[in-house]
């Protein structure tokens, strides 16, 4: 009988001792997975749009299931983390944030979809996601891309800190700024023209015709009105509107130096309709250097519009004005 109690005692302590070695084999089981970027609200990345993509870092660390502790907390074994880019979630962030940003167009960005967290180690190390900025977003506009862990083998979700919301606007410099192509553009108001000028000069649409020889010019016969002028072009959809160039009329001599009539402060406004508008620019002193080269300037606000007005506020040197070529980028 003392023998089979033994016997007993013997098996139940070794059953315990098993039952423990199997908890210690399987504490990866109490190891959750979270995004330590995630716990910084938006992650804003503001770059120069270059020929090269612009790198974002995220990462997946192991934390302990009294989150967020991970002080000492290694892998027990190899965790293999799956991420995605959650474009879903853009929708609901600006619903419940009362804000509205674009979700980062597709084929514009990359990133690593899978990452390992080796056997004793606490982290993915940084992981890539690139931002492919060249001819593919909008210069000056901010855009989200929601990056998630989407699945986790040998590991759980922390239930905390899975989704980073970042958020990326590229800069541009205005050499690199394409101007739209005006070959669909009309013009939709001005305040004055001058067909006196002759030969098809002085109207307004000659300053969108692509003609530096041709010009618009702000009626002068008969009467000379002051500032302000103001031009309207239709560009017949919506874009974006950066900025604008503009060409002075090709004067020599005084009228040149001296100045006549060329844009000296300007206002740059934007519509989508051609009947409520918005300020986006204030250009103060404007040169008119000789050569007729571009002056071109970005907006302090980023729109979309279909319509652009330039108020001509002050001239040199005279009062009516002239422009030989508008560009809008």
């Amino acid at each position: 009988m003392k023998t089979k109690i033994s016997q007993l005692h013997i098996y139940t302590f070794l059953l315990a001792l098993a039952c423990i070695c199997a908890c210690k084999k399987d504490d990866h089981s109490a190891e959750t997975v979270y995004m330590p970027e995630a716990g910084k609200g938006i992650v804003k990345k503001e770059f120069a749009i270059a020929d090269t993509p612009f790198v974002v870092s995220y990462s997946a660390v192991i934390t302990g299931t009294d989150y967020a502790t991970v002080s000492g907390i290694n892998a027990n074994s190899e965790i293999t983390v799956h991420f995605k880019a959650d474009t879903s979630l853009v929708e609901k962030f600006n619903e419940e944030n009362g804000t509205s940003y674009p979700l980062l167009p597709a084929g514009s960005y990359e990133l690593q979809a899978s990452a390992i967290i080796a056997k004793g180690a606490v982290s993915t190390g940084n992981l890539p996601l690139k931002i492919i900025a060249k001819d593919k977003i909008n210069p000056f506009q901010d855009y989200m891309i929601p990056i998630s862990i989407e699945s986790i083998t040998g590991a759980a979700g922390s239930g905390y800190q899975q989704t980073t919301y970042f958020v990326v606007n590229g800069t541009a410099d205005l050499a690199s700024m394409q101007p739209y192509d005006e070959s669909g553009w009309s013009i939709a108001g001005f305040s004055t023209e001058e067909p006196a000028e002759g030969g098809g000069n002085g109207l307004a649409k000659a300053a969108i015709d692509g003609d530096p020889g041709t010009f618009w010019n702000s009626k002068w016969s008969g009467s000379e009105p002051g500032p302000p002028h103001y031009i309207i072009i239709d560009m017949g959809e919506l874009k974006p509107v950066h900025g604008i160039g503009i060409m002075d009329r090709y004067f020599e001599g005084d009228w040149q130096t001296e100045g006549h009539g060329q844009p000296q402060d300007v206002t740059v406004s934007v519509s989508a309709d051609n009947v409520t508008w918005n300020d986006v620019a204030s250009i103060k002193d404007i040169p008119h250097d000789a050569g007729q080269p571009w002056y071109r300037y970005f907006v302090s606000t980023l729109k979309e519009a279909r319509y652009v007005k330039i108020t001509v506020t002050k001239v040199y040197a005279t009062s009516s004005t002239n422009i030989a070529e508008i560009q809008i980028f």
